[in-house]
């Protein structure tokens, strides 16, 4: 019985591995979405670019340069001009020194009044020469400010000025002067006075407020010394040179404030 279960049983047992056989194997598999290399290359779109060959950055090309306008120069604000007149209205305060017998003739004069004035080119932004003036009065005690009775001064000479900016509202300078001048010294009686006659040197400082393109104004001081090569003693309309015996001026301060006019092309 044993043997007839295994005859029949072995075509069951066949079909029964076919059939699993056949449920057993794996699912097809699906194509590829992945382009090939050559389909790949094919639809590549090409570089915006050419690859540099050099070893270094690559130069700006010839076009990135003109593509961009130069930037515009910038005007300086209220700029200077190369001609200038100027005018100073002053206190004029007396240098007196002892004659050769004492000062007693300076123990009358006082402070006056004056102008002074000057015609400069400059030369650039930073320095002018020109030529300057001053002339004034001075006062006896008891006497205004605008009284002459206690002398005078005239001077006139070579001026050089140095600035120290070359635009903007403000223009400081500084300034020598080199020429001849005559200081006179009254005494207490009108007909007697002192001349003395000389080199001078005189130093100024002050500062300019632009106002505009042509005109400036602002306060000035300055200090004049005399070297002097004659010294006279009148009396009258007689004078006859000789040392002073009671004082003489030596010279002269300023305190006052300064209009000047520009005028010429910009610098």
């Amino acid at each position: 019985m044993t043997a007839t279960f295994s005859t029949a049983a072995l075509p069951l047992l066949a079909l029964a591995l076919i059939t699993a056989s056949s449920t057993a194997q794996a699912d097809p598999e699906a194509p590829s979405n992945i382009p090939e290399s050559e389909q790949k290359f094919a639809s590549e779109l090409p570089l915006p670019y050419e690859a540099w060959p050099g070893s270094g950055p690559q130069p700006p090309s010839a076009s990135a340069s003109t593509e961009l306008p130069p930037p515009l120069a910038r005007a300086h604000a209220l700029p200077r001009r190369p001609f200038e007149l100027t005018a100073s209205l002053a206190a004029f305060l007396p240098s007196c020194g002892s004659g050769s017998i004492d000062d007693r003739g300076c123990l009358s004069v006082t402070a006056g009044s004056g102008v002074d004035f000057a015609l400069l080119y400059r030369v650039g932004p930073f320095f002018a020469v020109g030529g300057e003036g001053a002339v004034s009065g001075f006062a006896t005690r008891g006497e205004g400010a605008l009284s002459r009775t206690g002398g005078g001064a005239r001077f006139f000479g070579v001026a050089g000025r140095v600035y120290f900016a070359d635009a903007g509202a403000w223009d400081p300078y500084v300034a020598l002067t080199l020429g001849a001048g005559t200081l006179q010294l009254r005494g207490q009686n009108a007909d007697a006075r002192v001349s003395t006659t000389g080199l001078g040197g005189r130093v100024a400082g002050g500062i300019d407020y632009v106002m505009g393109s042509h005109f400036r104004i602002g306060p000035t001081a300055s200090f004049a010394h005399w070297v002097a090569w004659t010294e006279q003693q009148c009396s009258a309309s007689l004078c006859r040179s000789q040392p002073a015996s009671y004082g003489q001026l030596l010279g002269f301060a300023t305190v006052g404030f300064r209009l000047t006019g520009s005028f010429g092309d910009v610098l």
